[in-house]
């Protein structure tokens, strides 16, 4: 081990954070290193010195600067109430899948251009979300009775399948 890789874990070993193999080189890294000792010497002084202080809970007034500050600096949060058009982003995190998933089903899902930006309209991912199940629902009749369903010209579609329902005397 070198004295970098020492340094960096120096804090969790004087801790006592560590164990098994990883302490054991660090051990042996400071039995051989006088610097290293040295920089451990001083971490376990302050830590004694942090000690004994007086533990003081910030001010209303400074956490609120602390949350101005923190949200300041971060991502803006997406949002959470979508409106009545989605974009590619907001129609996965609606859907909650990922945008792969989306891409998958791009052909089939009701979608239109505007300024060269893919949007999707939230009633008509609705009703094709009602037709996906209706699909399922009827996969699953057919699965049950087979023999109480026939081709025939069109009704349902599914699958490029049509089906209708017969009813058998």
């Amino acid at each position: 081990m070198n004295c970098q890789a020492c340094t960096d874990r120096l804090s969790e070993y004087a801790d006592h954070e560590m164990a098994g193999e990883e302490a054991r080189e660090i051990k042996a890294h400071l039995d051989k290193c006088a610097e290293c000792r040295e920089q451990l010497r001083r971490l376990e002084q302050i830590a004694l010195a942090t000690a004994t202080l007086t533990r003081h809970a910030p001010s209303a007034d400074c956490l609120l600067k602390i949350s101005k500050a923190i949200h300041q600096h971060a991502r803006p949060p997406r949002r959470t109430e979508f409106g009545p058009v989605l974009n590619f982003d907001e129609l996965a995190d609606y859907l909650c899948v990922d945008q792969e998933t989306i891409g998958q089903y791009l052909d089939e899902i009701p979608s239109f251009e505007l300024g060269g930006t893919l949007l999707f309209r939230k009633k008509s991912i609705e009703k094709w979300i009602e037709s996906k199940e209706t699909g399922f629902e009827l996969q699953r009749m057919i699965a049950e009775s087979p023999d109480a369903f026939s081709r025939q010209n069109r009704l349902i579609t599914n699958g490029g399948v049509t089906w209708t329902l017969t009813t058998k005397n």
